[in-house]
């Protein structure tokens, strides 16, 4: 289990995707979650997400500490886990965004018959470098790297749910433009990932692209690592690139 949180929908579209049907793959997406409940292994935060209303698609599920050490045992570098908490809606709904990605990705995947060669969440995708004599860490959402018939594509993947500052995720992004010019990831993937902000709507794409553009600590070439885009547009970039986004852009204006 690579996502700290996963709904019960997101778990049946991971896992139960030979089912006759929807109805039956979540049956049995409950069925297993009940199970692994009851050895101990996985859990239901107290929060729901739709409420009672919703059913069991509501319920959010995560590892115990018997389920994540369990998943350990063979792992050569175990990290230690950090204590287990009821989160807050903000960083629950941010990681469930996140976790809802990291299956969107397979499915487009699935879908287009691409290679996911590689898919990694944080902690994992975190980046270390130095910055001015002391250490420094980039942390992305999501790193990801797909294949086609023609290309191999690197990503950073950030999900941006409109609750920081633009100001705030600018930061960011001058982040990555100072992780960049280290050379550490060219030097280990031989290119630098295009960098995709994912959010929630028109107003907020306009408005973060607007501030990048005009950021001018970002030099003209370094803003072309990022892209701004719509949640829906994902499999339109993963599967034809930057160049199908444009041309589907340009048809529809």
């Amino acid at each position: 289990m690579q996502c700290r949180y996963l709904l019960t929908g997101q778990i049946r579209r991971l896992h139960f995707t030979d089912s006759a049907n929807p109805a039956a793959g979540l049956r049995a997406t409950n069925a297993g979650t009940a199970k692994l409940k009851g050895y101990g292994l996985i859990e239901p935060l107290d929060r729901r997400i739709g409420g009672m209303r919703a059913g069991s698609h509501s319920y959010v599920w995560t590892l115990t500490e018997s389920g994540f050490r369990l998943l350990n045992l063979n792992s050569a570098d175990f990290i230690k886990r950090k204590r287990s908490f009821e989160p807050s809606v903000s960083f629950l709904n941010h990681t469930l965004g996140v976790s809802e990605i990291f299956v969107r990705l397979k499915e487009i995947c699935g879908g287009y018959q691409l290679e996911l060669i590689q898919l990694e969440l944080e902690p994992t995708c975190w980046r270390d470098y130095t910055e001015n004599s002391k250490s420094a860490t980039l942390k992305p959402d999501l790193f990801a790297v797909t294949q086609n018939d023609r290309f191999q594509d690197n990503w950073c993947i950030e999900v941006d749910c409109g609750t920081e500052s633009l100001n705030k995720v600018l930061e960011k992004c001058r982040r990555y433009v100072r992780y960049r010019n280290t050379g550490i990831e060219q030097k280990k993937h031989e290119v630098f990932p295009l960098v995709v902000y994912l959010v929630a709507n028109e107003n907020r794409k306009n408005a973060l692209c607007r501030y990048i553009a005009d950021c001018r600590e970002i030099p003209e070439p370094s803003k072309n690592i990022f892209i701004v885009i719509l949640q829906e547009e994902l499999e339109t970039l993963i599967y034809g690139g930057v160049t199908a986004l444009t041309e589907k852009e340009r048809s529809a204006a």
